[in-house]
């Protein structure tokens, strides 16, 4: 993250500086911290996004988005996506841990129900990766940073 170009739900675009700092203030009044990557296939490339999402019930949320495109030819099968999805978020937030309280969950967009989804081969690993590293994991329906937010941005 302290290297990407950071932007929000908005647009509007961010110094690594002025986000973290953003962050700081919301985990200071009691946002809770969700971390989502999705990614889609957009011709030759794969446009891959984290979403840092704050929120808090009653008063709303923060989003804050980090987009690249890179080779599709890095990553030729769904397992490769996958797994990158699941790395980019653990490296986001192990980013983000030294600047927050509040414990950070993360959102994969993996399925389930193999007669649903294709990813859901992989979930059970992906999840026990993210959870090895200390942090909360949700995989769909519950994933909403990644299957919405995430999906929405990576599609844009």
């Amino acid at each position: 993250m302290l290297e990407k170009h950071i932007r929000d739900f908005n647009h509007k675009s961010y110094t690594s500086e002025e986000a973290i700092e953003q962050i700081k203030n919301l985990d200071s009044k009691g946002y809770k911290i969700y971390v989502g990557t999705d990614s889609q296939i957009i011709k030759r490339k794969i446009s891959i996004v984290t979403c840092i999402c704050l929120w808090k019930e009653s008063v709303g949320s923060k989003i804050f988005v980090i987009k690249e495109r890179i080779k599709k030819n890095n990553y030729p099968s769904l397992w490769a996506r996958m797994e990158l999805e699941t790395l980019r978020s653990i490296e986001t937030a192990v980013e983000l841990e030294e600047f927050v309280s509040s414990p950070i969950e993360v959102h994969l967009d993996l399925g389930t129900d193999l007669n649903v989804s294709r990813s859901a081969a992989y979930y059970k690993t992906l999840q026990a990766m993210v959870e090895a590293q200390g942090y909360l994991c949700e995989v769909k329906p519950y994933s909403w940073a990644a299957s919405a937010v995430a999906d929405k941005m990576a599609k844009s």
